[in-house]
């Protein structure tokens, strides 16, 4: 963050370098705690402000033209200013004369630069990790070594400075995660909109498996995805490439704590659904970059096209951007503490958009692709639909059922909509003003007969079915609840903890049991059970 001196702070500054109590010679022979020490005391510092001033000075010191260098820092201290965010690998690559080992050691900048703090061993062994990593980086067959080499030197850093300093949200967030465990929903849910794409779809289906049960098959494909030439376009362009770290906005929102990893079945679903969906993302963002490469189309580093493409990609596997360029993104953990899947809602609203699908301005390859996307979505959905009618289950095709969208057998409902289907019951309810009963199969009007449902009542309703589950019980507390069960103590512990695949499978149980093998094979795989 920018700062400057407050103006009696500047002028004690001044005084002191005039009046040499501040001697500049005898500065750059003391260590980093010396000179600290000796702006605090001198110019009545406070520490954190003390570390700003000697970075700056520290940087001064490492230029060829020192006396030019330390000239710059009497004139700026009044008023330094931040630099601007880099690539983290890419900026300590630029480091060496800093961390490499030697007889200065600049702790306060080395700190200012990486934004943590660190000893001169753990210096060395950072420059160490880059270095290594910048050897092979562009070297053909030592690609997936880069990878990992890069993936090594995360790590390290992240054992320095492991914990995620927002507690708050990560404590909301972990009955989400929880909610989200012992299944492999990623396929049936968040990639429901690339299934009309077999080949990459496919791979990362049949991949998936093995990321859940082996940690070193997932950390290659980080390494793979790292190490492809196009992974800067990637970047620059905003795809969503997650990871398990513990910095809460790199991860998929499903899993958005990083405190209950070591439960059992926890690790195994969430590598599964990370990996389905990194592999899957950075494939198609492979292939439709080629293709509008070949269209001819500017797909260099933080183009527009590049965006467009990872826009569509990222939409149609679940992962919507909060805000334009994604500019919310440190919030997503406290958003994603409230509502249940708020890059998943973000994305169905932009799937539903047709200036995606329409607007010239928007790359012509990321607009055919998401026209792909969306036709091949819907037509798997209608052919699931028309071909479990054909085999005797019944299918609901009015738009204004909760049905809708679903296979029923018994009283069991499938969703073959990867959960978009209740955004266009929503949309025809409030177009038709009119609802269907799933029980009775009766049509009812908005606003007619007792206790009438309004437009008002149906948006309110649908925005309280999309809580997370704390604040569904929060919610629940205050008397929001659609029913008096809900409002217990047995079902709201249930609805906090209680992973969802268990939690439909109990209601599968009680409801229709000789189904249950099929119902726990759809949600696991990540088709919406319901059965009532």
């Amino acid at each position: 963050m920018a700062f400057c001196l407050l103006k009696e702070q500047q002028k004690k500054f001044l005084q002191a370098i005039k009046k040499r109590k501040l001697d500049i010679n005898e500065l750059s022979e003391m260590t980093s705690a010396e000179r600290r020490f000796e702006l605090m005391k001198v110019i009545g510092l406070d520490e954190a402000t003390a570390k700003e001033v000697n970075a700056l000075f520290e940087s001064k010191l490492l230029l060829k033209y020192q006396k030019t260098g330390i000239k710059n820092w009497i004139q700026q201290t009044g008023g330094l200013k931040e630099t601007a965010k880099k690539d983290l690998l890419s900026r300590v690559n630029r480091m060496d004369k800093i961390l490499e080992p030697g007889d200065a050691f600049y702790t306060d900048l080395v700190e200012k630069k990486l934004g943590i703090g660190v000893s001169e061993e753990e210096a060395q062994k950072i420059y160490e990790l880059s270095s290594r990593a910048e050897m092979l980086r562009g070297i053909e067959d030592k690609r997936l070594e880069y990878g990992n080499a890069v993936l090594d030197f995360y790590d390290y850093l992240n054992e320095l400075n492991p914990k995620e300093k927002r507690i708050i949200p990560n404590l909301l967030n972990i009955p989400r995660t929880l909610k989200s465990t012992l299944d492999l929903s990623a396929p049936l849910r968040q990639g429901w909109g690339m299934v009309s794409r077999p080949k990459e779809w496919g791979t990362a289906f049949g991949n998936m498996f093995r990321y859940a049960v082996n940690k070193k098959a997932f950390r290659e494909l980080q390494a793979d995805i790292i190490s492809r030439p196009t992974y800067d376009l990637m970047k620059s362009g905003g795809l969503r490439i997650s990871s398990l770290a513990q910095k809460l906005g790199e991860r998929e929102e499903a899993f958005m704590s990083s405190l209950v990893g070591k439960i059992p079945g926890v690790g195994f679903s969430e590598r599964a659904y990370v990996g389905f969906l990194n592999k899957l993302r950075a494939d198609v963002f492979d292939d439709l970059i080629g293709r509008a490469q070949m269209a001819g189309e500017d797909v260099s580093k933080n183009s527009q096209v590049v965006k467009d493409i990872a826009a569509v990609v990222n939409d149609f596997t679940g992962s919507g951007n909060i805000g334009k360029n994604d500019r919310y993104i440190g919030e997503v953990p406290w958003l994603n503490a409230v509502f249940f899947s708020p890059r998943k809602i973000a994305a169905t609203l932009n799937m539903m958009n047709p200036r995606r699908y329409l607007d010239p301005k928007i790359s012509k390859t990321a607009r055919v692709a998401a026209f792909r996307q969306l036709v091949g979505m819907i037509g798997m959905t209608t052919t699931l639909l028309a071909l479990a009618s054909a085999f005797g289950a019944d299918v609901e095709t009015e738009p204004t059922s909760a049905d809708f969208g679903k296979i029923k057998i018994g009283n069991t409902r499938f969703d073959m909509t990867g959960g978009n289907g209740t955004y266009s019951v929503l949309l025809a309810r409030l177009l038709k003003g009119q609802t269907k009963s799933t029980t009775t199969g009766k049509i009812y009007k908005l606003g007619e007969g007792y206790k009438p449902t309004k437009r008002k009542d149906l948006l309110l309703d649908f925005t309280r079915n999309k809580f997370s589950p704390v604040a569904s019980a929060v919610a629940t507390a205050l008397g929001w609840s659609f029913s008096k069960e809900d409002a217990s103590l047995k079902e709201q512990a249930k609805n906090l903890f209680v992973p969802m695949i268990i939690d439909n499978s109990i209601e599968q149980m009680a409801i229709d049991k000789d189904l249950l093998p099929y119902s726990i094979l759809a949600e696991l795989l990540g088709v919406g059970v319901q059965a009532y």
